[in-house]
């Protein structure tokens, strides 16, 4: 193949040069890049630079890493892999998929017959005020300003409201490394710059955080409970030190995804009262129902407002149908019973795991949600393995930035009596191989 296309004597210039042999078809999704020693000898540049073109084309999700295999274009089937979750075949137990437990979930079947509904016209537009109120209060309760709100059909969609009037083309925003990839697919589309803070074993480091603010950094994006795929509450002190060094950014919006909201038993996100751009968003899709298509932000008067604005340019308003139904479930005493039901029943699934992993020798972040995340060396091997005895597991890959690799365990649908038969599997994964699994 021919590498023309190469030229450059800096990692901008090297890697535009690639990004446009990419979006002009001269390279296609699967092609691989010259090898940085390679590329360093046709431009005539130290490899280093060469090695910090490809890491920037990675954080922008134009190519990937393949180990010995050297970087290959990410072929667009991959990318639109990375938007959902991994496939789950027949006659295996689904520990990958992220998903909630529908029979926790609240009957929305049950709740659209009791609201009392009638076609208008565009005058029953707009935002349900008990709506608002009853998310009012929740918050309210869990010590969050709700002084200014808004709704949007999901946590993505109301994210990504908020870059479009905060964050320029070309601008930085800071992100958890490993980290959810539908945020990452969603900020490369914006133009924006990927922007890996790692994590340890409590989640974003705020020291790491803090290094990396400064000009061009629009957002930071942060998820406080259940992050995804570690499953890591960030602690509330670190929180508290990540708004301290904000302080001196007041133009840097701090976005918090609390997807996992009333179902976390960690305490909420405390909000610091003199932050100046902040925005928490909230979808009802963990605790009500994912086809609800509803969230919930609230944030500094600005930033909402600006976002409203825009919001009324498209989509206009959600349905007022499908507010009176979050209405009907959030006012139900049968709700709330079946909220700490399922409260526990997933803090029970996800300790369960965690604890019989750490008897098999594994070392485990605790955290909440669906989620756990464990450190291998070979994630390819050990998908295959795992799935070889039943069980399949997501591939740490597209999660991952600058992160070492691993796997995402999902426990939502795992029955806690089974926690010790997948920890015994992954532990047989891991002995007598060739390559070190872990």
């Amino acid at each position: 193949m021919s590498k023309e296309y190469l030229e450059g004597k800096t990692a901008v210039k090297i890697a535009e040069s690639i990004e446009h042999a990419i979006q002009c078809g001269q390279l296609a999704g699967g092609d691989s890049l010259p090898s940085v020693r390679e590329a360093a000898m046709m431009l005539d540049v130290n490899r280093n630079t060469v090695a910090q073109a490809y890491s920037r084309l990675r954080e922008r999700g134009w190519v990937y890493g393949r180990g010995r295999g050297g970087t290959r274009v990410m072929p667009l089937h991959e990318e639109g892999e990375a938007l959902g979750e991994a496939p789950v075949f027949p006659g295996t137990v689904d520990l990958a998929s992220g998903n909630i437990d529908p029979t926790l979930l609240p009957s929305l079947k049950r709740a659209a017959a009791e609201v009392d509904w009638q076609q208008t016209g565009y005058d029953r537009s707009g935002e349900d005020p008990e709506l608002l109120g009853l998310f009012r209060d929740m918050l309210a309760r869990e010590g969050v300003p709700a002084d200014s709100m808004m709704l949007g059909h999901s946590a993505l969609d109301l994210i990504e409201r908020a870059l479009r009037v905060r964050a320029p083309i070309g601008e930085k925003v800071l992100v958890e490394d490993p980290v959810w990839p539908p945020l990452l697919a969603l900020l490369r589309s914006l133009g924006l710059v990927v922007e890996p803070v790692p994590l340890d074993d409590k989640g974003v480091m705020p020291e790491e955080l803090a290094g990396r603010l400064g000009a061009g950094v629009a957002a930071v994006v942060l998820t406080p409970r259940a992050q995804n795929p570690t499953g890591i509450d960030l602690p509330a002190g670190r929180l508290e030190r990540i708004q301290g060094a904000l302080r001196d950014h007041p133009r840097t919006l701090l976005i918090l995804d609390d997807h996992w909201g009333p179902l976390s038993e960690a305490p909420p996100p405390a909000i610091d009262p003199g932050a100046p751009t902040w925005l928490l968003v909230r979808s009802v899709s963990k605790f009500l129902g994912p086809d609800l298509r509803l969230a919930v932000a609230t944030g500094d008067a600005d930033t909402v407002n600006r976002m409203a604005r825009q919001f009324a340019l498209g989509p206009r308003w959600i349905s007022r149908l499908v507010q009176r139904i979050a209405v009907q479930l959030l006012r139900s005493e049968q709700t709330k019973s079946q909220l700490r039901t399922a409260r526990a029943t997933y803090a029970s699934r996800h300790k369960a795991l965690a604890d019989a992993l750490r008897r098999h020798g594994f070392t485990v972040s605790s955290g909440s949600g669906v989620n756990l995340w464990l450190p291998v060396k070979n994630e390819a091997a050990m998908v295959e393995r795992m799935t070889a005895r039943g069980y399949r597991i997501q591939a740490g890959q597209p999660f991952r930035l600058r992160s070492e690799p691993g796997i995402r365990l999902s426990v939502g649908n795992l029955p806690v009596e089974e926690a010790d038969t997948v920890a015994e599997a992954l532990a047989e994964c891991t002995r007598g191989a060739s390559t070190p699994m872990v």
